[in-house]
C-alpha cells in the first residue's frame, strides 16, 4: 500500500495569527489538491476556524478527523484521515514551561502527543501519532523541557502501539535532526524519517515493526499564499501593541496560508511474513 502522510502546522490561534478565515479555506483547497490519506495538522486552536476548514474539505477524502480534549484552551491538534478512525488517545505533557510565562503560551496550550487509531482497507490497522512539543524561544530551560517531553512521547507510543502493526509520528517537534531530545524519541520509540528533504522542526516518522517496511518514494513541501482581508500577522509570541494595531487597522495584503512549511510523503508501506 502507498500512502501519502502530511504534517502541517497552520498557525491558527487567537492574538498570535490574523487572516484566519482566508487562510483555512486556502489550506483546505491546497490539501484537496494534494489529496494526502493522512494528515497530521498543529495549532488548529479555534472551533469556529477548525470548523470551516472541515466545511471546506467536504470534497476531500479526508472524510474523518479527530481532535483531542484539553483542560487549558485547547492542544490545537487534529488528525484527518481517508480511513475510519477506530479509536483514539492523548498523552498531556508533564513536562512543560511554567503556566505564569504566558507570552509563551505553551503550558496554556496543554501540549502532548495525540494517537488516532485507523482502519485501513485491506483490514490492517495503522496507528497515526501527532504532536506538537515545547517552543525554544530562546529560554534554555524551554529545552530542557522539550527533552523531558521526548522522552514522554517515547514512552507513551511504546506503551499505547499495537504491536507489530504499521505507523506513523508526525508534528512540529520545535527541534532537528541531530539533537539530543530528538535523537532520544529515534532511537527508543524505534522511528525512522520518512522524508526525502531535510527536515527543519517539522518531522514525518515511520515506526519500526517486524512486519512491515516502509519506502518513501517522494516528500513535497507545502507552502501557499492567499489574499488577506487585513496585513499579513502571524507570531509565535504576545504580539506588541503596534503588532496588533497593525493587524487590526492595517490595509489589506496578501498572506502566506501559514508561517511553517508543511510536508507530505509518499510512502510504500509493505507487509512482510506475519
Amino acid at each position: 500500500m502507498t500512502l501519502k502522510v502530511v504534517t502541517y502546522n497552520i498557525a491558527d490561534a487567537y492574538l498570535f495569527t490574523g487572516n484566519r478565515p482566508e487562510r483555512m479555506r486556502a489550506i483546505a483547497a491546497k490539501l484537496t489538491e494534494l489529496d494526502p490519506d493522512i494528515a497530521g495538522i498543529q495549532e488548529s486552536f479555534i472551533a469556529a476556524d477548525r470548523k470551516l476548514l472541515l466545511e471546506c474539505l467536504a470534497g476531500s477524502r479526508l472524510k474523518h478527523h479527530v481532535t483531542f480534549p484539553a483542560a487549558t484552551v485547547g492542544n490545537g491538534l487534529l488528525i484527518l484521515s481517508a480511513f475510519p478512525i477506530q479509536e483514539a488517545f492523548f498523552h498531556r505533557y508533564k513536562n512543560s514551561n511554567p503556566w505564569y510565562k504566558l507570552w509563551q503560551g505553551d503550558w496554556w496550550a496543554g501540549k502532548g502527543v495525540g494517537l488516532a487509531r485507523l482502519q485501513l482497507p485491506d483490514g490492517a490497522v495503522l496507528d497515526f501519532y501527532n504532536t506538537h512539543a515545547q517552543a525554544g524561544r530562546g529560554d534554555p530551560a524551554n529545552a530542557a523541557a522539550r527533552i523531558g517531553q521526548m522522552r514522554e512521547m517515547a514512552e507513551f507510543i511504546n506503551k499505547s502501539r499495537l504491536p507489530g502493526g504499521p505507523g506513523f509520528l508526525v508534528g512540529d517537534m520545535n527541534t532537528r535532526k541531530g539533537r539530543e531530545d530528538l535523537e532520544f524519541a529515534v532511537e527508543h520509540a524505534g522511528l525512522a524519517w520518512a522524508m526525502t528533504v531535510e527536515p527543519g522542526i517539522d518531522h514525518i516518522f515511520t515506526l519500526g515493526s517486524p512486519r512491515y517496511s516502509y519506502e518513501t518514494l517522494e516528500t513535497v513541501t507545502i507552502t501557499g499564499s492567499t489574499q488577506g482581508s487585513r496585513p499579513e500577522f502571524m507570531v509565535s509570541r504576545a504580539p506588541t501593541p503596534r503588532e496588533m494595531w497593525d493587524n487590526w487597522f492595517g490595509a489589506p495584503g496578501t498572506t502566506r496560508i501559514s508561517d511553517h512549511p508543511g510536508f507530505m510523503s509518499t510512502i510504500q508501506v509493505v507487509p512482510g511474513q506475519p
